[in-house]
């Protein structure tokens, strides 16, 4: 995990045993998603005691019936420390980090052997699972945003979320 964020409890039902190819991950990423209609009702604070960050998670469906979950975490003394995440999950449960969208911390791309501290978008890639690294292991540096909501709207836009506009006029 990046230096900026503690391991969490979700990480556990990381499935680094199955390889997706690129293809498979193309595949997750243009499936279409839906937000669903109960978004703000579904929409989930987690409770972080004694810790320094607020976390939000929320599932949702795509049209060919595949199921994702979005997690959004938030330092709330650094608000350039912060994650969007999109996991796919699959029937057993087991889930893959398919992107991550990363505020300002430290990343080391392991293959490339770069490092760099700025605004990062990290892909699931065939080539680092086969690697023996995590999925989602690469990294580039973005200006595509600079707040953890521009970032979920980027998220939302790169994956192919459908009914993203009411949603994130109730983050502004």
């Amino acid at each position: 995990m990046d230096e900026g964020i503690p391991k969490e409890d979700w990480e556990s039902e990381i499935d680094d045993t199955i390889l997706l190819s690129d293809v498979e991950i193309q595949t997750l990423i243009t499936d279409s998603k839906n937000l669903p209609k109960t978004l703000f009702r579904d929409l989930r604070l987690k409770d972080k005691e004694n810790r320094s960050y607020k976390e939000y998670e929320l599932e949702a469906q795509s049209n060919s019936g595949r199921t994702f979950k979005i997690l959004i975490r938030v330092n709330t003394i650094n608000r350039k420390d912060f994650s969007v995440i999109l996991l796919y999950i699959r029937k057993n449960k087991r889930q893959h980090i398919l992107r991550r969208y990363n505020g300002i911390h430290i990343h080391r791309n392991k293959i490339e052997k770069n490092r760099f501290r700025d605004f990062h978008i990290h892909f699931a890639t065939q080539r680092y699972q086969e690697k023996g690294h995590q999925i989602e292991g690469y990294a580039e540096i973005t200006n595509s945003y600079s707040t953890w909501q521009e970032a979920l709207n980027k998220m939302l836009e790169d994956c192919n979320f459908k009914g993203k506009d009411s949603f994130l006029s109730r983050f502004e």
